[in-house]
């Protein structure tokens, strides 16, 4: 069985994003909070996951972006923390991903997984993930 370790980094608010990194990879989507005194982040829903062979571009130019936006209640904001995958490997990771999480904002991949089996080690900044260590078969 092939094993898969990613490593999430983040998390990178919105209004930052011109800093994530132009690398391939998983990103993962929050509405979040921002505390302006503290310099912290509070997650509040995983919304969507994605892949991209480059993270920036994506997120800078992406089609659900709206979507992003109208999840979002009062004060909060969009948030994202990311992974560095190989561009070969970014859709059965992507694919073990949002079917394993099933964010809410993902029509496509929650019902199935289309690869070998395959083992996965999330780590990192990647709170809210109901799964970060598991198996499919």
């Amino acid at each position: 069985m092939v094993k898969y370790n990613i490593l999430f980094n983040g998390y990178r608010r919105d209004v930052n994003k011109a800093g994530l990194p132009t690398y391939s990879g998983i990103y993962i989507v929050y509405r979040c909070t921002f505390n302006e005194e503290k310099q912290t982040v509070s997650l509040k829903e995983l919304l969507y996951i994605g892949q991209a062979k480059n993270i920036q571009e994506r997120i800078s130019t992406h089609d659900k972006r709206q979507e992003f936006m109208n999840a979002l209640n009062g004060d909060e904001q969009i948030c994202y923390s990311y992974a560095e995958v190989k561009e070969q490997d970014l859709n059965i990771v992507e694919n073990a991903l949002v079917y394993a999480q099933k964010p809410r904002l993902n029509k496509d991949l929650v019902d199935s997984y289309k690869y070998e089996p395959a083992q996965f080690n999330i780590e990192g900044k990647c709170s809210l993930l109901n799964y970060t260590n598991f198996s499919i078969e």
